[in-house]
């Protein structure tokens, strides 16, 4: 049955991100291993939607606390915007103007963590990885010794049986 309640390690990790402190760090103090910390906040930030919430519930009360609210934070965008424009600094003006379509939320960040698993890829798939790779290493994958190893480089078949 699903809950809406986080787990203690969730909620002293959006506690902890709703502070300012970075993903890592958060996932290490809510009690995650340092090992796993990068992947455990990434992931309860990006794909776990109660933690999402909980740390936006946090961060709103925290800025209506300052007296921030999402009006003035708004007008002082625009603030700058005009400002930036009018002194020709177009890079600025245009920050200011997607900030200002980010607080308001007409934008999504998206984020995905891909994993390549070779148990989960076709034979196919994995020879193109490994042409990726190889690719993109410049050509310096490791062969490994009593294994034979038939990559496609270009349009050519590069067979190593060391």
């Amino acid at each position: 049955m699903a809950t809406d309640k986080l787990t203690p390690k969730q909620e002293i990790f959006a506690q902890e991100v709703a502070k300012g402190t970075n993903l890592k760090e958060s996932a290490v103090r809510a009690g995650y291993s340092h090992k796993n910390a990068t992947r455990a906040g990434a992931f309860l930030a990006n794909h776990e939607p109660k933690v999402q919430k909980r740390i936006q519930e946090l961060q709103n009360r925290g800025a209506i606390k300052v007296g921030l609210t999402l009006s003035k934070h708004l007008v002082n965008l625009e603030k700058l915007r005009d400002s930036a424009l009018q002194n020709n600094a177009f890079g600025a003006a245009v920050t200011a103007e997607v900030s200002r379509g980010k607080a308001a939320g007409l934008y999504i960040d998206r984020k995905e963590v891909l994993v390549n698993k070779v148990s989960t890829m076709s034979k196919d798939a994995i020879i193109r990885r490994i042409q990726q790779l190889h690719e993109e290493s410049g050509g310096t994958l490791p062969i490994l010794e009593g294994q034979s190893t038939e990559i496609m480089v270009g349009d050519r078949m590069v067979i190593d049986e060391s």
